[in-house]
């Protein structure tokens, strides 16, 4: 072949690989899927408690709370006062909360605010008339060791038609009682104070004189008070006492019935001897406080004895409390007075129940020495409680 010819030949096949069509473009990248937007988490709610406590305006408040939907309701109260306001609102899915204070027909303040889901603290702004100013409640945490709040009520008439001789022209009684706090059962906690999340503004220790007083009619008045005290608490244990006077006008006050009772916290129930004790010991008992004499000295054995009784006892952190009650008004300052044994001596001599259900009061202590005596100390001041 000639070179000419070789020549376009050559450029004649350049030409047509140039002129193939370009293979197509690889299909494109299907698109990112567009990220959701991350979803809104809702708040956690608000953990609610059994019991609160904090300030409004500054001054020391207890309060009750409950839930049902995003309806929020209760009751609080005032240390100073003692008086239950009823409390009802709303919690809202933010964990914003306002609460209207009062009766429904006498509205007295209103509180908002919100609640830290952190630790269930719950703060804002209580306003009421023309005062507003900041609140805070807080949870009370259960623990082995309950915290009292004191209650009040009182009631007083005139009497409509006073005997010449009445010295007492009105018919009065008042209480002040103890609301339990930080028990672990809220059940038990409701039992023993025999309230709820409801408001309760009458009576609960002397009923009669509280009804008395309310229906007041002629001749003579009087004037009657009863109270109620936490005297100790340990190992979910409370010793709660009640005394009071009455005075009708009379040379001398009658003393209402005093008594004294350590419950179980964990059952609601009163601890009874036996609970705690294996047999009787009263006797025993009894030497001690004759030993002790902190009272008349023309006082005998016997009239002594009228004044202890084997279920007149409380439980304390270091042994057995035994207690005199029901002494004349003139020795009634000894009422609840008496020798404490010592759990380490009740155990040695074999008192205490191996399987008692309160036996938790003395865990850890171990038998006292033979050397110990019964009778902590010689001198009744040191030992009468």
């Amino acid at each position: 072949m000639r070179p000419t010819t070789v020549w376009l030949a050559a450029l004649v096949a350049a030409c047509t690989r140039g002129g193939e069509a370009a293979p197509p473009p690889p299909d494109p990248a299907p698109p990112a899927l567009l990220a959701h937007p991350a979803e809104v988490q809702k708040p956690e709610p608000c953990p609610l408690a059994a019991g609160y406590r904090g300030t409004v305006l500054g001054h020391r408040v207890f309060a009750r709370l409950g839930r049902d939907g995003s309806r929020l309701y209760g009751r609080y109260f005032y240390e100073h006062a003692g008086i239950d306001l009823r409390l009802d609102g709303s919690l809202s899915g933010e964990n914003a909360m306002q609460l209207t204070e009062g009766e429904p027909d006498s509205r007295t303040g209103r509180f908002e605010g919100k609640c830290d889901t952190t630790n269930g603290a719950m703060d804002g702004t209580w306003t009421g008339g023309t005062t507003s100013g900041p609140f805070h409640l807080e949870p009370i945490a259960p623990g082995e060791v309950a915290l009292a709040a004191v209650k009040r009520f009182e009631v007083s008439h005139p009497v409509r038609k006073p005997d010449r001789e009445a010295m007492i022209k009105s018919c009065s009684y008042s209480e002040s009682r103890v609301e339990l706090f930080g028990l672990r059962d809220a059940t038990v906690e409701q039992s023993i104070n025999r309230q709820g999340l409801e408001p309760f503004v009458g009576a609960r220790l002397e009923l009669a004189l509280a009804h008395s007083a309310d229906k007041c009619g002629d001749g003579f008045g009087f004037e009657a008070d009863s109270q109620q005290t936490l005297v100790d608490s340990f190992r979910e244990f409370a010793t709660l006492e009640q005394s009071g006077s009455i005075d009708g006008g009379g040379a001398h006050p009658g003393e209402l019935a005093f008594s004294r009772v350590t419950i179980d916290l964990r059952t609601g129930s009163p601890v009874t001897s036996h609970d705690v004790f294996v047999r009787d010991l009263l006797r025993r008992v009894l030497k001690c406080a004759a030993r002790a004499k902190p009272f008349d000295e023309e006082m005998d054995a016997e009239e002594l004895e009228s004044h202890f009784d084997a279920a007149s006892f409380d439980l304390t952190e270091t042994g057995v409390h035994f207690f005199g009650h029901d002494y004349p008004h003139v020795m009634a300052a000894l009422d609840g007075q008496g020798p404490v044994i010592g759990y380490d001596v009740l155990l040695r001599d074999g008192y205490l129940r191996a399987d008692s259900p309160v036996r938790r009061a003395w865990s850890g202590i171990n038998a006292a020495p033979k050397v110990k005596d019964w009778c902590p100390a010689s001198e009744w001041s040191t030992w009468w409680k």
